[in-house]
């Protein structure tokens, strides 16, 4: 039996090659450095086998397996997307909608 503790791994709510293609390729590198590295907003410790299954995924690839959890993740997400001006996509925001318990046809994007 080992006594060592899980490995914990950064995932990125909002993925870094997600951030890239909807705005971060405009940003200077000091600019994706502070997003790379946000541990208040963007950055969360998981297990390697979630981090591995979320992958680049936005929320409307996937969402988090406790469902419990879904909207918090979501409201996240959405978060880090307003703060640093990166879109969102009709699926991502159709996601959010389900996982908070709202109507998805009443969610539109701004």
């Amino acid at each position: 039996m080992s006594t060592a503790l899980p490995t914990s791994y950064g995932l990125h709510v909002y993925p870094l090659a997600r951030a890239w293609k909807m705005g971060a390729s405009k940003w200077t590198v000091d600019q994706r450095i502070q997003f790379a590295n946000d541990i208040d907003r963007n950055l969360m410790a998981v297990d390697g086998s979630t981090n591995g299954k979320k992958s680049d995924k936005g929320l409307d690839e996937w969402m988090p397996p406790n469902a419990a959890y879904g909207c918090e993740y979501a409201a996240r997400y959405l978060t880090v997307a307003r703060d640093y001006a990166l879109s969102v996509t009709t699926g991502d925001l159709h996601s959010a909608s389900l996982a908070c318990g709202l109507d998805p046809a009443t969610t539109k994007e701004k």
